[in-house]
């Protein structure tokens, strides 16, 4: 969906495929999954904290836990968390949360 709306799109299928892309690219923004196989959500946050080139990179949680969840597991604290978007959710709230990170 989001290569067809002109947004380049770096895909891994778990936390590790994840932390090993991001040695080489430096997106804007990371899309992330709290479920994913593998690596914690905090460990791949923590990794991802460790990569001074990657500080500005902001980073919107997609997920099926609710916001309370997340918020007992202290993963909205993280200074690069910037949304939480609970599944299902529409493309055009995706597209809009997106854009506001990137503007903002």
């Amino acid at each position: 969906m989001l290569d067809a709306n002109n947004y380049k799109t770096i895909k891994a299928k778990d936390g590790q495929e994840c932390l090993d892309k991001l040695k080489e690219e430096n997106p804007d923004i990371i899309l992330l999954d709290i479920m994913m196989p593998g690596l914690t959500t905090k460990e791949i946050l923590g990794a991802i904290e460790k990569y001074s080139r990657l500080s500005k990179v902001k980073i919107i949680f997609l997920t099926a836990i609710h916001i309370a969840e997340a918020e007992e597991e202290g993963l909205l604290a993280g200074k690069q968390v910037v949304d939480f978007i609970q599944k299902l959710f529409t493309m055009r709230r995706l597209i809009d949360t997106i854009e506001r990170a990137i503007n903002n």
